[in-house]
């Protein structure tokens, strides 16, 4: 290995996939090198990959790639490695009010917020005027797909949670402050975008066929490849643009709840809000190179920089600063990251169980979102110690209501 390049920690793992890298942060001890190893053997062959890749804590399967991956390459873009939910981030406010305060008004609050803010496969019914009016819409996609099913499809999924292990909650902190932190993405736009892409990438000229249909790629300096950035960059911004319409629904639900206990206007509080993204690429300098990082479920931070990690639904969330760790590519996780599939939470998990995990959290009991519960995910304790070289804690949040994507 070239020795810019090494790195010791005792949480970090080099582990050889071909002629490629996988650095793994991983407290757990055991290291899952074959589960690694068949993520990445086609993207390792080929030889995409400069200088390696980089596995956040909250590593585990995903569509397209691993999740918790930090991927840089020099010369390619790769768009089927950053999934489908295109600029999926969270964003996360302080509330100038106590959670014990909060919580007396908790039940009504949640009434207010699962009346305004769709879950699951659920849209909005009416389209505010507020919500017209958003600058988003002035953005020009390239890609031909705006017809004008997809326009009205948008216009109701906006502001609305989605499915999954996306949620909404409120939380205290170790000073006894209310914070309001939401998870969502960008809902069936991000997937149309990727799609697209992908189906264009193969008329490429003296594209390799056999190559593409195990490592989707687009070639840098091309018009293709700059259309694909541009547009990946409105689907960031409509992601973020969503997140906040829902965090203002929220804060009007809390000050409806609580006639004049919040004394700061919801978009003064907005404006002030954390949002960070962890499905996107940038354009970025490493080792004295510019590279195109691809984080799939990984946000960035720089020294100093804010960002989230939420925990699962019953345990720990934390707001970090960057460490500025060039060997992560200032990077760290987006989250736990499941320890179970979905299908052995629902098998495995008790409805008991889940109950006594949520002890002392305010939740909408139902079966379908045991694959949610706490023990489907990482210990979040032992994944913050493995990237203690990548991040501080600034706060620690203990959920209060956790409202999952169902």
């Amino acid at each position: 290995m070239d020795k810019r390049f090494r790195y010791r920690e005792k949480w970090v793992h080099d582990l050889p996939v071909g002629d490629t890298l996988v650095r793994v942060w991983d407290a757990a001890g055991a290291v899952n090198g074959d589960m690694i190893c068949s993520a990445f053997r086609h993207l390792a062959a080929a030889g995409f990959v400069w200088p390696y890749v980089a596995l956040m804590p909250d590593y585990h399967p995903g569509e397209g790639s691993m999740i918790g991956s930090v991927v840089p390459t020099r010369n390619f873009l790769l768009p089927t490695v950053i999934g489908g939910d295109l600029g999926c981030g969270m964003t996360a406010v302080r509330l100038p009010i106590d959670a014990d305060r909060l919580l007396s008004v908790l039940p009504d609050v949640e009434k207010r917020l699962r009346e305004t803010i769709p879950v699951g496969t659920a849209h909005n019914s009416i389209v505010t005027e507020r919500v017209r009016d958003n600058p988003i819409w002035e953005s020009r996609i390239h890609a031909p797909i705006l017809a004008n099913r997809l326009r009205r499809k948008m216009l109701r999924q906006f502001a609305s949670l989605g499915g999954g292990n996306h949620f909404l909650e409120f939380q205290r902190d170790q000073e006894g402050s209310a914070w309001a932190m939401l998870h969502s993405g960008s809902r069936y736009l991000g997937v149309t975008i990727r799609d697209y892409y992908v189906e264009q990438g193969q008329q490429q000229p003296a594209i390799d066929s056999r190559l593409y249909a195990k490592v989707p790629h687009l070639i840098v300096d091309t018009p293709l490849a700059g259309d694909y950035l541009a547009d990946l960059q409105i689907v960031v911004d409509f992601a973020r643009a969503s997140r906040k319409e829902m965090m203002l629904r929220a804060l009007e639900g809390i000050a409806g709840a609580m006639p004049g206990a919040i004394d700061v206007r919801p978009y003064e509080l907005i404006e002030a809000a954390l949002d960070i993204a962890h499905n996107f690429v940038a354009e970025e300098e490493h080792f004295g190179e510019r590279v195109f990082v691809h984080r799939k479920g990984a946000i960035r931070l720089a020294e100093g920089e804010v960002g989230l990690i939420p925990g699962s639904m019953g345990t720990s969330s934390y707001v970090v600063e960057g460490r500025d760790n060039a060997f992560g590519f200032n990077s760290c996780s987006h989250g736990a990251g499941r320890a179970m599939s979905r299908g052995d939470a629902f098998r495995d998990i008790s409805d008991k169980d889940f109950r006594n995990s949520m002890e002392g959290v305010s939740y909408q009991h139902d079966a379908r979102i045991k694959d949610e519960a706490p023990a489907a995910y990482k210990d979040i304790r032992r994944v913050m110690r493995a990237q203690k070289d990548l991040v501080r804690i600034v706060h620690e949040l203990q959920p209060l209501l956790s409202i999952k994507g169902r």
